[in-house]
């Protein structure tokens, strides 16, 4: 990317903050926006089948991303996500995301068998 894609791409990004114990996304909620992790540390929890309660599924560190399977495939939330710790994540909406972001759409969706496997553990 040049200069300006950069900057277009960053003028693209909104940063939020999240206290420990607040959730980010809302299992059920429209996924509206993909987050990425900048600063602490979150996780994911659902309920699975059989399962009484929540079940911790995946942990979040700098550098993750999280949120765009709602995105990709237009289907609401499949977990929560919560803070465990204070953090700082940037976050892109869906219209920038695919007018931005279209072409690493299939990188995206190649990680998506990696919770097909969470969902069945």
């Amino acid at each position: 990317m040049d200069s300006y894609e950069r900057s277009q791409v960053a003028d693209a990004f909104r940063d939020v903050r999240f206290k420990a114990g607040e959730k980010i996304i809302n299992q059920g909620d429209e996924g509206k926006e993909l987050f990425f992790l900048l600063e602490g540390e979150a996780f994911a929890s659902k309920e699975l089948d059989g399962q009484e309660g929540q079940k911790e599924v995946k942990v979040y560190k700098v550098g993750d991303y999280f949120g765009e399977l709602a995105l990709l495939q237009s289907q609401p939330r499949a977990a929560n996500v919560v803070a465990r710790t204070d953090c700082q994540c940037v976050t892109m909406d869906r219209h920038s995301f695919k007018r931005m972001l279209g072409p690493l759409e299939d990188i995206l969706k190649r990680n998506i068998d990696l919770y097909v496997q969470y969902k069945q553990s």
